[in-house]
């Protein structure tokens, strides 16, 4: 979430609230977008709540990602900060609690440039946060942790100039189920709609990488200002879903020879638009998909940065398996590796199956 504070250094006062571009949407100071001057967002980060160890490794990771938006943003933060607090001129980010939200980001806007001057984010430390990105531990996959990462990244969303989104799969909308998992790691990461909101507000940054990513969850509603998402799915060719054991971690019951449709979210968030990767098909007998699994067919998406693609993908069952057994369907974008990355951590990922 965000609150609008806003410190006026003109008579002028002008209206300040959220406009819609394409799907994502962009803090608004009268018609135009709110940003940062020196296009580069640098904060502080409290001494007490980001000691070096596993939380200052974690808050380091988000602005990591974020750092290699293809945007002409950029995000630092320092360490060790003695005297955090709303209002002094300073962006910072710390613990707290009694805001009413899991976390928040507080702005300070000139209006007579609409520039922002200071932006904080505080996370409410009553909530059941965990640095970890075992997945295993995280709401997501059925833990008792909501992912600290996730929701760091939505709110240094906020901090970039970008408001709450509704209509797609978005980082900028319910930020712990926009994440990514192959085999037991589950890691956050902007997203497209987030990528492309800071390139229309900033720029594109020539020298950017590219990223691309493939991920189990796409959009099925909205709840309020936030998109709503669920796990991707195994359908039949009616395009009816399979039935299926298990909520978090889904199991879909398929038989030998079957012909499904996987459904998977692929997104471009580098530098180049469109890009054509080719996305390879696989089948494991483990959750990490790789090219060493199963190899069961390919397909070239043209992937903009502008529009999550969740769609499906034709694959056949072997007729050799195991009746009874547990495998994985798995889908790897840039399969081929033509396509350079700048991260590539996100580029595999599963769908569980049981042979009937």
């Amino acid at each position: 979430m965000y609150k609008k504070l806003c410190v006026f250094t003109s008579a002028l006062l002008l209206a300040a609230g959220i406009g819609e571009t394409f799907a994502y949407n962009t803090i608004k100071c009268g018609t135009l977008n709110a940003k940062w001057t020196s296009n580069s967002y640098a904060t502080s980060a409290s001494g007490v709540g980001f000691p070096v160890g596993p939380w200052r490794d974690a808050l380091a990771s988000v602005v990591s990602r974020w750092y290699n938006n293809p945007s002409n943003l950029g995000f630092s933060v320092s360490y060790g900060d003695t005297s955090v607090g709303m209002g002094n001129g300073q962006s910072e980010v710390w613990w707290t609690s009694g805001f009413g939200a899991p976390a928040i980001a507080n702005w300070w806007l000139n209006t007579s440039t609409c520039r922002f001057s200071e932006v904080d984010i505080r996370f409410d430390n009553t909530v059941a946060y965990h640095y970890t990105t075992a997945k295993g531990s995280l709401w997501p996959y059925g833990g008792g942790s909501r992912p600290f990462q996730t929701t760091a990244m939505h709110e240094f969303g906020h901090a970039a100039g970008l408001g709450h989104t509704a209509s797609v799969y978005s980082i900028m909308g319910q930020d712990w189920t926009h994440i990514h998992a192959n085999g037991g790691t589950a890691t956050a990461y902007p997203g497209e709609d987030a990528s492309a909101g800071v390139v229309a507000v900033y720029g594109l940054w020539a020298s950017a990488p590219q990223d691309l990513g493939v991920a189990h969850w796409r959009r099925v509603g909205a709840s309020g200002e936030y998109s709503t998402h669920d796990r991707t799915r195994i359908l039949n060719t009616s395009g009816i879903e399979l039935a299926r054991v298990g909520t978090t971690e889904r199991t879909y019951y398929v038989s030998k020879g079957q012909t499904v449709l996987l459904e998977m979210s692929l997104e471009n968030m580098g530098r180049t638009s469109p890009l054509v990767p080719t996305v390879g098909y696989y089948l494991s007998t483990n959750d990490t998909i790789s090219t060493g699994d199963t190899f069961l067919g390919s397909t070239a998406y043209t992937l903009y940065r502008d529009s999550v693609l969740t769609t499906t993908r034709t694959l056949v069952i072997p007729s050799t398996l195991i009746s009874g057994a547990t495998y994985w369907l798995g889908a790897i974008i840039d399969s081929t590796g033509a396509i350079a990355e700048g991260y590539e951590g996100n580029n595999a990922t599963y769908t569980a199956i049981r042979v009937r």
